[in-house]
């Protein structure tokens, strides 16, 4: 949970931010009303993640943003609504404009922080995947300087089973898909059931609190695909393990469009055939193996990168 500093002009303003705040899953630390209060004093500073300004331009003489422009070291989002008249569709249109930058707002700073892989490998599985999976990732070395987003069909009370699970399966510790996570180099992200994750152009994630995955699956192999695909092009490749159904096998062509590599566990090898059969069957796929062998395949094109 971040804190945020608010720094407005009246309390109507303060009260509409508050909710923004509190709906994008934050904590107002501090806010600052300049409405007949010039000395508001800007403190607690280093107690603060992120300012949410909004002044109207001709309202004060502006020493207090010309302060906190000069003196802070966080973000600062920065708007007006004073040209809309509260209700209006202007202004409900600006306040889901600044609840979408509150939701990316961990994503930006943590990208302060790190930076996203240049390197995608979607890991798509559904009945026996987390076995299988976690046969790929012990033969993997460590440092291979991509990012793994693993798609599991699971309900969402096993996340914290899978987490457990895949975190001691080899080199690359696990974590459940969270608000702003980075997909840096070296990480492992899970996907599971419990909310719609979407893949920002900056590499991050947004989960969508609320909200159902579209289609018959749950996390959805295809959606999520479709979102990495358009953001890191030839540079996501998938990988299909053993499940039912056929979710994935969209994922195949798109992939293949891109430039990407499309690859699957041999249909004999799996708990469940289903998804490696429909993916076989588009056409793209360009390797078959056991998971050992296709991660040895993998480390393989990475020393050739």
């Amino acid at each position: 949970m971040l804190r945020l500093g608010l720094l407005v002009d009246n309390t109507t303003k303060q009260k509409a931010l508050a909710q923004l705040v509190a709906q994008a899953g934050h904590k107002v630390g501090l806010s600052v009303v300049l409405e007949g209060n010039t000395d508001a004093p800007l403190e607690a500073h280093a107690e603060l993640d992120a300012w949410l300004v909004d002044v109207a331009e001709e309202s004060h003489d502006g020493q207090h943003l010309d302060t906190l422009f000069a003196q802070s070291r966080i973000p600062i989002i920065l708007s007006d609504s004073s040209e809309f008249a509260v209700g209006s569709e202007g202004h409900t249109a600006w306040l889901r404009r600044i609840g979408m930058r509150l939701q990316r707002l961990r994503s930006d700073i943590n990208l302060q922080q790190s930076a996203p892989a240049s390197e995608l490998w979607l890991l798509a599985a559904s009945t026996g995947g987390p076995a299988a999976v976690k046969r790929f990732l012990a033969e993997l070395p460590a440092n291979l300087g991509v990012a793994f987003l693993y798609v599991q069909h699971i309900d969402a009370q096993q996340a914290v089973t899978l987490n457990r699970m895949m975190s001691n399966a080899g080199h690359y510790p696990a974590m459940v898909a969270t608000q702003g996570l980075v997909l840096a180099a070296n990480s492992l992200t899970l996907i599971t059931a419990r909310d719609p994750v979407e893949l920002l152009d900056n590499g991050t994630l947004m989960l969508n609190y609320g909200q159902h995955w579209k289609g018959s699956y749950a996390p959805s192999i295809d959606q999520i695909t479709a979102n990495a695909a358009r953001i890191y092009r030839e540079r996501c490749n998938l990988i299909i393990f053993t499940g039912m159904g056929d979710d994935g096998a969209a994922s195949c062509r798109l992939i293949k469009q891109v430039g990407g590599k499309v690859w699957v566990q041999s249909p004999d090898d799996c708990t469940s055939d289903s998804m490696p059969v429909s993916a076989l069957a588009t056409g793209c796929v360009s390797l078959s193996g056991t998971p050992e062998y296709l991660a040895k395949a993998l480390v393989q094109t990475r020393r050739l990168a």
